[in-house]
């Protein structure tokens, strides 16, 4: 009898693990390539967004400071600014990673999608600052490096993804200066 309640719970847990919900491990190469090149696909589109948009307030800003815009127009493009900002980080927190990839890949694209939440966070928090009387504008410049710099460490590790992935070699990530 007891032999019989343990094959049957087995193959109770048999059963639930092939219903899981999780999917699948990705192994071939071609799927994992695949996986890394639409993650780095959709990481760069939210990028030149984020760049764009930086462009166009800084035009902005120096529009205003050389008194060739008015205050309303300033205050459209830090809204602007901010709505943009605030939908940048949405975007970056709806990117997928798939459990199936192999765990220094997975591991890879994680660390870069909570570098590039970190810093469209920033952005978010120097967008806010941006017509704010609290906030000097050493600090909003601070804000800004600091995303820059998490955004970098977002890219190296989305390089490290595309690297172990077979995407590119090595020395295709290296940036000369």
């Amino acid at each position: 009898m007891k032999k019989l309640l343990l094959v049957g719970l087995i193959m109770v847990c048999i059963l639930l693990s092939a219903c899981s919900n999780e999917p699948a491990a990705i192994v071939s190469k071609e799927d994992i390539q695949a996986h890394v090149q639409q993650f780095f696909d959709e990481m760069s589109a939210i990028e030149q967004e984020g760049k764009s948009s930086l462009e166009d307030f800084n035009e902005s800003l120096t529009s205003y400071s050389a008194g060739k815009a008015s205050d309303k127009q300033l205050k459209k493009s830090i809204d602007k600014f901010q709505n943009t900002a605030t939908d940048l980080l949405e975007q970056v927190n709806d990117v997928k990673i798939s459990s199936g990839l192999p765990q220094d890949i997975r591991t890879f694209l994680e660390d870069s999608k909570i570098a590039f939440q970190s810093a469209y966070s920033l952005k978010e928090q120097a967008s806010e600052g941006a017509d704010s009387a609290t906030v000097t504008a050493e600090q909003f410049k601070e804000l800004n490096q600091n995303a820059d710099l998490a955004m970098m460490y977002g890219i190296s590790k989305l390089n490290e993804a595309r690297v172990a992935s077979g995407l590119v070699d090595a020395e295709s990530t290296v940036v000369s200066k």
